[in-house]
């Protein structure tokens, strides 16, 4: 197949959709189908290292300083509707896949797939959501207008990466648009092999950490609360959190505990940087609060690296492949500091335990969260819609 992935997010941006964009495009092009990614300007673009042509559109860049520094905009361009239009042509792309639905390259990829006659998939990993049920409420609102009237109508197939993305789809757009998504899960960034090669080291290291972007929705503090209840019984510990602060309500929290020199809030940092605290963690945290949960790309990666994770998340979060309790994972209902803190305690006092969540974890994301994986059940789905489409079916 010919295929046009289109994204905002793409590297350098370092967030879980543009490592996802990028993998699935080397996983499809690794399975011989011609891929081209069609994303935005960004002042570090490289693309060295891509076995696939990387074409970016001119973008208007609007940091928003507390959500979203990576947000920009393509829509107001009228050439690049031109441009998207002739590279699919130059290309002959017989289906687009466009990651993700809230950010306004949906546009131009729609008027592509309209022009041109290209069917158009979306891949949707992010709910818009809040913690604040007023502003929940209020997203709710612009994603039934925007997303709902302007974006999903136009696709012919939807991709939710796990259940809780399936559930946000059915909660806010209904039937309309779950009777067309299929789940496909999603994998770690890179080739699996870089992470399987890793043998973790379960004596202790005396770290928690986390990753991701510290937001209302992933705030860390819960984390942080339970860190304080254990601190006097594992002096060494520290806690040690990877990501962008949006909301700073866990570092001012570390700072009224007396916790400030053993919180580390280390800021965003190269995927390279956050696979060496990987090596020396003794757990990952998982820490979403808003009403759809998720693991995430770098979960997936401490799991293949064979670190235990702590996550509250859905068992069946990831459709028939389904999580098992202190097997694969250490699930949590809720966010309660004092169940945290119990579960970080069998952890840091049992290496035994340790181990066998660790590799328990990293069997179940090396069967079911790999890329090869992810790309074939992929593949099948945008050969359906494909073939449909040759075939002359109405859409």
């Amino acid at each position: 197949m010919r295929i046009l992935l289109v994204t905002a997010m793409f590297p350098p941006v370092p967030t879980g959709t543009s490592f996802y964009s990028k993998n699935l495009a080397e996983a499809l092009r690794k399975r011989g189908h011609e891929v081209v990614v069609v994303t935005v300007t960004h002042p570090q673009a490289a693309e060295a290292g891509c076995n696939f042509p990387v074409y970016r559109l001119r973008a208007l860049h609007v940091p928003l300083r507390k959500m979203f520094n990576h947000f920009r905009v393509t829509s107001i361009f009228p050439k690049n509707y031109e441009l998207m239009k002739q590279i699919a042509r130059d290309h002959h792309a017989e289906v687009i896949l466009l990651v993700n639905q809230y950010l306004d390259i949906a546009f131009p990829a729609i008027f592509v797939s309209r022009k041109c006659g290209i069917p158009l998939i979306c891949s949707v990993g992010t709910q818009l959501q809040s913690s604040s049920p007023r502003h929940h409420r209020i997203f709710g609102v612009f994603d039934r207008l925007i997303c709902g009237n302007l974006v999903f109508p136009f696709c012919r197939e939807v991709v939710a990466w796990d259940t809780q993305i399936l559930q946000y789809l059915s909660d806010v757009h209904g039937p309309k648009v779950v009777d067309k998504t299929t789940v496909v899960n999603y994998g770690p960034n890179g080739d699996i092999d870089a992470f399987l090669v890793h043998e973790h080291d379960y004596a202790l290291h005396n770290q928690m950490l986390g990753v991701g972007a510290v937001t209302q929705q992933r705030d860390f503090a819960a984390l942080v609360r339970a860190f304080g209840l254990i601190a006097d019984e594992y002096p060494r510990l520290r806690l040690r959190i990877l990501g962008h602060v949006y909301h700073d309500a866990a570092v001012r929290l570390a700072t009224e505990l007396g916790l400030g020199e053993r919180v580390i809030f280390s800021g965003e940092q190269p995927h390279a940087q956050v696979v060496e605290e990987l090596k020396r963690s003794d757990a990952f945290f998982v820490s979403l609060s808003g009403r759809y949960l998720g693991l995430g790309t770098a979960t997936i990666e401490a799991m293949l690296m064979g670190v235990p994770v702590i996550a509250n998340v859905p068992l069946d979060l990831l459709g028939k492949a389904v999580l098992r309790d202190m097997e694969d994972i250490v699930d949590l209902d809720g966010l309660a500091p004092g169940v945290i803190a119990e579960k970080i305690r069998r952890l840091l006092d049992d290496d035994a335990l340790r181990e066998t969540i660790g590799r328990g974890g990293r069997e179940f994301a090396r069967h079911h969260l790999s890329w090869d994986q992810v790309s074939k059940d992929m593949e099948a789905l945008l050969f359906s819609v494909v073939q449909t489409t040759r075939n002359g079916a109405e859409w």
